[in-house]
């Protein structure tokens, strides 16, 4: 599919993996992914751990079911499908390196795979009255130590995973490295669709940027634990252009990357900096 410089369309796909069943899951994953490229998506986002959530077994902190090496079965499926496509797809998934467990995003573009990102930010909640049983992320995998942007053909991309979303820092680092577009993978939780939308909106607008949230949806069967659905596409007004139901499905829209540019020209948010206030945020001794 061929791109052009200043437009892309882009499209999110909204699903819950069936537990238990991967390639049901993989198949089911295809059959949105080639609707989203129907409709002329040219970057297609997934959900945060597409081939399955891993919550039935998660306080056993096993997720050999569902886990794979980095260049496993389920990605290299990916890859098959968007060198057919013409499409970049982007979705995380549990990969095992060396014995432990990563939330890893691989960027697949239709050459392979351009690069990944390894999730930085793990979600703990040890106390959240919205969630059945205690969560605590950090038990289970291991955090990235890397915030890339990857050079794509429709520019620098940049990728987040669900938690690191409640870090502005994140996004930050992210734009003043180039990304135009920040992805975000994600499986949160309702009922905070309050916080989804205006944490979208929040990172867009502060650095300037498109942000993608592509989310999970339903309810699943083994925790009770429910998810937030509602997959947006966010200017860098800080505007909605796009925003899915909170069932299954995809929503695609297409957008002008000339945008980033006027909307910087406009109102010089990242020029107008002062990083010689901001060393405290880096400064040993401060609450981590």
């Amino acid at each position: 599919m061929e791109m052009t410089v200043n437009e892309l369309t882009i499209g999110c796909v909204q699903f819950r993996p069936i537990e238990g069943d991967k390639a049901g899951t993989v198949k089911l994953a295809l059959s949105l992914i080639d609707r989203a490229a129907a409709r002329g998506a040219q970057l297609i986002v997934l959900p945060e751990v597409w081939t399955g959530t891993g919550l039935a077994t998660y306080e056993k902190g096993d997720f050999s079911d569902i886990a794979e090496p980095v260049e496993g079965p389920s990605v290299q499926v990916l890859q098959e499908r968007a060198r057919h496509l013409g499409v970049y797809i982007v979705g995380s998934s549990f990969t095992l390196i060396d014995g432990r467990y990563h939330n890893i995003a691989p960027v697949i573009g239709p050459d392979g795979i351009v690069g990944s990102y390894s999730k930085t930010h793990l979600c703990d909640a040890p106390g959240r009255a919205d969630i059945p049983k205690p969560f605590m992320e950090s038990d289970n995998i291991v955090p990235g130590s890397d915030l890339p942007v990857f050079e794509t053909d429709f520019g620098p991309l940049g990728i987040s995973i669900c938690a690191d979303l409640r870090w502005p820092e994140v996004y930050r680092v992210l734009a003043l490295k180039g990304a135009r577009i920040i992805l975000c993978v994600t499986g949160f939780l309702s009922p905070r669709l309050d916080h989804w939308e205006f944490l979208l909106r929040a990172r867009a607008t502060e650095n300037q940027v498109f942000v993608v949230g592509s989310g999970m949806t339903g309810i699943d069967p083994t925790s009770g634990v429910s998810f937030v659905g509602r997959s947006m596409i966010v200017d860098p007004w800080g505007v909605p252009v796009a925003i899915a139901s909170d069932g299954e499905g995809i929503v695609t829209t297409t957008i002008d990357l000339d945008l980033v540019d006027q909307v910087r020209e406009a109102f010089p948010l990242l020029t107008k900096r002062r990083p010689e206030l901001y060393g405290a945020m880096v400064e040993e001794g401060l609450p981590r």
